[in-house]
């Protein structure tokens, strides 16, 4: 919203007020509390009420600020694991730069490492399969083809198909890499967590280090009740405040287009 381009589009604001991921009002006040600025005592005592010991809750997909913190939960969970080690490699077509960019931005990793009893997450929508970016589940068995074989948390057994990412220009595919949809599950950090919806997660915040992090974290979850919370700092809770002016000039212009349509 700062690049010039944006600015000489001038584009007519929508605001979009209905929320869908979360489910419960006293959870919705506090990511308003926060997405707003206005962090009062309440919003405090609502995350401390969340608060467990670092051991509990291991089932729960761990959010992390840092990659290491990730790689560490993911590689020792899946060494403790029985069982024959598959690993799966990306395949990518197309120009290094472009292809470069469509790995970082892929949640699936290059090299998938995945065993029987794995948890795993799902990285890409397929409605007609019956899974989304942030659907959990566990590796059941590989397939005759060696594709792995995910029983969801809510039932659903899944043979994963490879996905494609694509970069296009109109018609002409620029580059495009392949993978299964998936990523270990025990733990993934608060930037790729983004855009995921999740029952529940277990997050730590105690080294957050960007405005908007705790925010991205917190509302990836669907209620209060499903936040397992290992710590937080004051920097989680903060807000760019360039974004939080810039808010207010959105929901002016938004209320300005109402009264165009009106």
């Amino acid at each position: 919203f700062l690049s010039h381009a944006w600015q000489s589009a001038d584009p007519l604001m929508c605001y979009l007020s209905e929320q869908h991921r979360q489910e419960d009002g006293a959870f919705l006040s506090v990511l308003s509390a926060i997405r707003s600025g206005a962090v009062a005592p309440q919003v405090h005592t609502a995350l401390q009420s969340r608060k467990v010991a670092t051991g509990g809750e291991a089932e729960h997909t761990r959010l992390y600020a840092h990659n290491v913190n990730v790689d560490k939960v993911n590689l020792e969970r899946l060494e403790s694991l029985s069982g024959e080690e598959m690993m799966f490699a990306m395949e990518s077509r197309g120009g290094d730069t472009l292809v470069s960019g469509l790995k970082r931005s892929c949640l699936s990793p290059e090299e998938l490492r995945l065993k029987i009893g794995a948890r795993v997450m799902f990285t890409k929508n397929n409605f007609e399969l019956g899974f989304v970016n942030g659907t959990i589940g566990e590796i059941k068995e590989f397939g005759e083809s060696g594709a792995p074989v995910v029983r969801t948390e809510r039932g659903r057994v899944i043979t994963v198909p490879v996905m494609e990412w694509v970069i296009a220009d109109g018609a002409r595919t620029l580059a495009t890499i392949t993978q299964f949809p998936l990523r270990l599950a025990w733990a993934i950090t608060v930037h790729k967590s983004q855009g995921m919806t999740l029952d529940s997660a277990v997050i730590d915040l105690s080294q957050a280090f960007e405005f908007g992090q705790g925010y991205v974290a917190l509302s990836r979850v669907r209620t209060l009740s499903g936040l397992f919370l290992l710590g937080y700092n004051a920097r989680s809770l903060e807000v760019h405040p360039e974004v939080l002016a810039i808010d207010v000039a959105f929901r002016e212009k938004s209320d300005d287009t109402v009264e165009v349509f009106a």
